[in-house]
């Protein structure tokens, strides 16, 4: 049976290539139609079939009667995959991260080492704790994947959690080496990237309990650096159109800095920032891979001008000396007039030339605010009062009501008669259209400044969970 389905993908991915060469830079929807129209699909039933069923499960995609999955699976999704993967120009991976792309092989041998080590007792423990486990079976790579995997109903919290295995294994040179090697290895085999701007941490030292990495404090600037340069020069040298970028992080939470050496966030950031310019200086080959930063973290209660200020000399001492200054933002918000205004911020305050996600600009107000209206006007309609762990409930905290009493009723779930539903309406309208503004005038100056904004369509969906699909 695979065998007839790889022949069908064969043959689809034949009259691909065909009428993909044949034509300049058509999207998918016309791609397909070409290939219905073409001769020599009428002489190919199965493909013809296939081709027709795929556009179908396309539109109802695009109409939500389908998920993403369904249509991954099709034979023309798997016939489309090997044409992006034997395409002659290798692809360019703008946004990866280290700890979260590790995989599962590569994690367990290194895990298993400190497992039946003479610390073991130390990392069960925190194993557990970080993933509240009440026994620890780690027996094979599917146990590690089962571990690092976000399941569908975990959002961003969750997915800096469940990292917390890769991390463990990050505690030396070497592995750093080696991770790096496995990386350009594994998706230029698999995936045909041959360019990687690869996103990693500088220090794990922290107060935050649950990123507590044993070994982590050992691990030097220079070990990472030099660790992940070695790593992707030695692929680089087997295969020479290879290319990096090395781009470290810096977590924008308060808490997370070294509190046993350093008094305060800014005084560790700015350690780290010289401990950099002094690398560069001492490996000056490294220069060419390393000339940018980035930012990373959940940005929820990171918003105001204040927020900003523990990084912003340090960002100031980079670009003086040619860094670039990237940042995650508009990633994840407490609601999103704040979302908009930490992407604001880290343009205006820490002067980034790049915006990671950006997912609160390209929401539309009129859409997402209305949807939360709907959503909390149903459960009114039940005398539901609003949970007060959902976006919704956030989102209704922040407006700016002229009737308070109309907000109490709905947080306790008493029902609204017409005349409160329409004051609510009212509420949320104006909310829409101011912030529609200032998302726009953020937009606009973006647009002026030259600041770039790398879109992650996917993960944005998946850890923020904004969007119906």
């Amino acid at each position: 049976m695979r065998k007839q389905q790889e022949d069908l993908i064969d043959k689809i991915h034949t009259q691909l290539v065909r009428v993909i060469s044949e034509t300049n830079g058509l999207n998918l929807v016309h791609t397909l139609e070409l290939l219905l129209y073409s001769t020599s699909v009428d002489e190919a039933p199965m493909v013809r079939k296939s081709v027709e069923e795929f556009q179908r499960l396309l539109s109802d995609f695009n109409e939500q009667r389908a998920d993403i999955f369904t249509l991954l699976d099709h034979p023309v999704a798997e016939a489309f995959f090997k044409f992006f993967k034997e395409f002659p120009i290798p692809y360019r991976e703008e946004h990866i991260h280290l700890t979260g792309s590790l995989t599962a092989e590569f994690i367990y041998p290194r895990l298993k080492k400190l497992l039946t080590g003479k610390n073991k007792k130390i990392y069960e423990k925190k194993i557990k704790e970080v993933y509240k486990l009440s026994k620890l079976e780690i027996n094979s790579p599917v146990d590690i994947d089962r571990l690092i995997r976000l399941k569908d109903d975990e959002e961003f919290t969750e997915y800096l959690r469940i990292l917390y295995l890769p991390k463990l294994i990050l505690t030396d040179r070497k592995v750093h080496t080696e991770a790096a090697y496995h990386m350009a290895k594994t998706l230029y085999k698999n995936f045909n990237v041959g360019t990687i701007r690869l996103k990693f941490t500088l220090s794990r030292a922290n107060n935050m309990a649950s990123e507590q990495i044993p070994g982590a404090s050992d691990v030097s600037t220079e070990d990472v650096v030099l660790g992940l340069y070695d790593g992707f020069m030695k692929f680089k040298k087997e295969n020479p159109f290879f290319d990096f970028v090395l781009s470290p992080c810096f977590r924008k939470e308060h808490d997370f800095f070294d509190k046993g050496n350093f008094k305060t966030k800014e005084d560790h950031f700015n350690s780290q920032v010289d401990d950099l310019l002094h690398l560069i200086e001492k490996h000056p080959e490294v220069a060419r891979y390393l000339n940018e930063v980035d930012t990373v973290g959940d940005e929820k209660e990171l918003y105001r001008k204040k927020h900003f200020m523990a990084l912003r000399s340090g960002f100031r001492k980079l670009q003086y000396k040619g860094f670039k200054i990237r940042s995650h933002h508009g990633e994840t918000w407490h609601c999103l007039k704040r979302g908009i205004q930490a992407a604001d911020n880290a343009m205006n305050i820490w002067h980034i030339s790049t915006l990671e996600h950006g997912l609160s600009l390209g929401i539309n107000p009129n859409y997402y605010f209305h949807r939360v209206f709907q959503h909390i006007v149903k459960l009114n309609s039940r005398g539901e009062p609003v949970n007060k762990s959902s976006h919704q409930y956030r989102e209704l905290i922040a407006m700016d009501w002229h009737d308070e009493h109309v907000k109490e009723k709905l947080l306790k779930g008493k029902k609204l008669n017409q005349e409160e539903i329409t004051s609510f309406l009212k509420t949320k309208f104006h909310t829409a259209r101011e912030l529609e503004s200032y998302q726009h005038d953020v937009l606009n100056r973006m647009i002026n400044k030259n600041i770039s904004l790398v879109s992650l369509p996917s993960s944005n969906m998946k850890l923020t969970k904004c969007f119906p699909d």
